[in-house]
């Protein structure tokens, strides 16, 4: 019931027999117990959550009498498949997502009202759209000044932000200033595409990034870095190839890139990494973009490589900024998108409005999964924990 192992009869803990048996085994009612020489029993239900799918569904009919309990968390199962903890970095199937071009193509972002997300089926739906096209678009959240709304809002329907070791505060607040050093505060200029947490904290780089503007208004530009990576590797799979072979040297000051902040940075943290700029898991196929220019460092890269690697990291950064690729969405107070930080790449143009303050911070993607679980739990009355064991096998 605690989510943790009994361990009173392991031999490690107690010294017991480790001769221990089952004495018997039954189905009752098509469900499989197993009564154990000790006079415990176990539901042979908690020993099928463990067998992969097929195996599972080669043991359906009467000895597997459970299977139809599990048939409705298959249908839930993929907001979450791919981003679980056991599949080593796979990529999601191409039949799971959405890729999307510039203002040229007519993909527009799923828009969800605030007042309807607290609805598990929204809120699920939500999250499937999120993973499919890799960004939303929530309108319609109460008026505030600083981050209790984004907190609220995705501790309750997407996931908890992560913690920012350099501040207390687990958001950023960006507001414009005068004279700014950073690009992030100096609104008036553009602010090229690129992902949060390129060079990350953690060392894991935030699946989940929210973006919540509080005040004002403005233009944000977004780009579905698949999308431009898939055609990279159709018209010039050698750039294609360097760039997933080939790292990028960054660094980053977590103190000095935030002097223009109105936060209190108090923890001094720099970080140098190295880094594909696409990266792809062993059938090849794109799990992650990963890239931020200001951050990038003179590269170590051999002599005889980097001519042709610079050639493709220039073309694949100039697609990333053009108007095949590139959309803008217009933003405003009350307005919140959610991207997903693996894949599409955000940015800053056009007009805005000299009073723009917007909070954000990124998600985990384990606390991103957590969450769809307990939405999978809530709609289909499974456990977490079966999803969890779903995913172990896929």
């Amino acid at each position: 019931a605690a989510g943790e192992r009994i361990l009173s009869n392991a031999a490690v803990v107690t010294g017991c027999q480790e001769t221990i048996s089952a004495s018997e085994l039954c189905v009752e009612d098509g469900v499989m117990r197993v009564q154990w020489d000790d006079g415990r029993e176990v539901p042979g239900g908690q020993l099928r959550r463990r067998l992969p799918p097929h195996a599972r569904e080669a043991r359906g009919g009467a000895a597997g009498g459970d299977l139809g309990a599990h048939e409705p968390r298959a249908r839930g199962r993929g907001v979450v498949a791919a981003y679980c903890f056991f599949r080593g970095g796979e990529a999601p199937p191409p039949s799971a997502l959405r890729l999307w071009a510039g203002a040229g193509d007519d993909f527009r972002p799923r828009e969800f009202a605030f007042s309807d997300v607290a609805d598990t089926e929204t809120n699920l739906e939500m999250l499937q759209a999120l993973m499919r096209d890799g960004m939303v678009v929530v309108d319609g959240l109460p008026e505030g000044k600083d981050a209790a709304t984004l907190e609220h809002f995705t501790n309750e329907y997407v996931g908890s932000l992560q913690k920012d070791p350099a501040r207390d505060e687990a958001n950023w607040k960006i507001s414009k200033k005068e004279d700014a050093q950073s690009i992030s505060y100096n609104q008036d200029a553009r602010l090229n595409n690129h992902t949060d947490q390129s060079i990350p904290s953690h060392g894991a780089v935030g699946l989940l990034l929210a973006i919540h503007y509080i005040d004002g208004h403005g233009f944000n530009t977004v780009v579905d870095g698949f999308a431009a990576g898939e055609a990279l590797r159709k018209r010039d799979p050698e750039a294609f190839k360097l760039l997933t072979t080939y790292h990028v040297d960054a660094e980053r000051d977590y103190i000095a890139s935030r002097v223009d902040a109105a936060q209190n940075h108090t923890n001094s943290l720099l970080i140098s990494t190295k880094y594909p700029l696409l990266q792809t898991d062993a059938q090849s196929a794109l799990w992650r973009v990963q890239y931020n220019e200001v951050f990038r460092t003179p590269s170590s890269l051999p002599f005889d490589v980097f001519p042709r690697w610079y050639a493709a990291y220039q073309k694949f950064v100039d697609m990333l900024h053009s108007e095949e690729f590139e959309r803008t969405v217009p933003m405003r107070a009350g307005r919140l998108i959610l991207l997903q930080n693996w894949r599409v790449l955000h940015g800053r143009a056009g007009e805005q409005s000299p009073s723009r303050t917007l909070v954000g911070g990124t998600i985990t993607r384990e606390n991103f999964y957590s969450k769809a679980c307990q939405l999978v739990q809530r709609k289909y009355g499974v456990a977490p924990s079966q999803v969890h064991a779903a995913h172990a096998a896929v």
